[in-house]
């Protein structure tokens, strides 16, 4: 991970939903990311071991030892994001029926996994060690990764 990313690495990142009051204060969207941790696993496991993660009746399956985190979107509603042991990055949601990939391609060494940024989306490291980056859109993930 470059310095520039891992100093931008933060906790506690509060983000809001669309439509409420506190969403005035919520970032406008730009071309570039700030990646920003905002909730993330400790696990001792060794990365090349598969943790299960359980959401909203689903099992899915991260790869050990790599962060990941969840967005909250009030109400009870939290999207998780994981790197999956195909290393491609997957998110679950109140209502799917079943975690999603959202592609990509993470690097397989730690540090990595997935972490939250402002604008709306998620980051990781790829395979060639740069930060890679998918928005968000209006309630859907469209279009690719772009690096950060």
């Amino acid at each position: 991970m470059t310095a520039a990313a891992t100093a931008a690495l933060a906790i506690g990142v509060s983000l809001a939903v669309p439509g409420t009051a506190a969403a005035k204060d919520t970032p406008q969207l730009r071309s570039k990311p700030i990646v920003k941790k905002f909730e993330g696993s400790k696990d001792k496991a060794s990365v090349k071991a598969a943790c299960a993660i359980d959401a909203y009746g689903h099992r899915g399956y991260r790869v050990c030892g790599f962060d990941y985190f969840r967005y909250d979107w009030g109400g009870g509603n939290y999207e998780y994001f994981v790197v999956g042991t195909n290393y491609a990055v997957w998110h679950i949601w109140k209502g799917a029926s079943g975690w999603k990939s959202l592609g990509g391609k993470a690097r397989t060494a730690a540090p990595n996994g997935t972490y939250a940024t402002s604008p709306v989306g998620v980051a990781t490291i790829g395979t060639d060690n740069n930060c890679w980056w998918r928005p968000r859109g209006n309630g859907s993930w469209p279009g690719g990764w772009r690096r950060c």
